[in-house]
């Protein structure tokens, strides 16, 4: 990857990172409140809900921009491309699954008295499955996969 496009996305992960410190404390009572006391338009006034929804939509916009423009350079977004936007946009579900979570709340059992998919049990510790030990358990996979990735482009060998 050419280094000022590596730069480009190291801002863009930077100022999310900034934005996620910001607004995960957010709650949805604070959504209504306005950020000006300015005469406000038709649409109403600039709430918290609105400047969040004007941020995505923005994101979307020139997203669909970035793509038309690839194309018309002959340089479409690449399968690869893709499938790391896929990888991203999971996490960032995941991620929004923990907020308004209380510490409590990720230790409590949540099986429900299923076995949930492949997790391995943990004994003596806190129950089997909780929203931390289901969390942890996406890393874990996730560091596996990453490794099976890295063996994969050295050839296959064990690393």
């Amino acid at each position: 990857m050419d280094i000022e496009v590596k730069k480009l996305i190291s801002k863009l992960e930077a100022q999310r990172r900034e934005a996620m410190d910001l607004l995960l404390g957010l709650t949805d009572d604070q959504l209504g409140l306005p950020y000006t006391d300015a005469p406000q338009g038709e649409e109403g006034p600039f709430t918290i809900r609105r400047l969040l929804h004007r941020i995505a939509t923005h994101h979307q916009d020139h997203i669909q921009h970035l793509l038309k423009v690839r194309r018309n350079l002959g340089v479409p977004r690449s399968e690869t491309a893709r499938a790391l936007a896929e990888v991203q946009a999971a996490r960032a579900e995941l991620i929004a699954t923990l907020i308004g979570l209380t510490d409590e709340d990720i230790r409590k059992d949540v099986s429900e008295g299923n076995e949930l998919g492949n997790l391995q049990p943990r004994g003596g510790q806190e129950p089997e499955y909780t929203i931390r030990r289901l969390v942890e358990h996406v890393v874990e996979m996730e560091e596996m996969r990453l490794g099976h990735i890295r063996q994969a482009l050295e050839g296959g060998r064990p690393s």
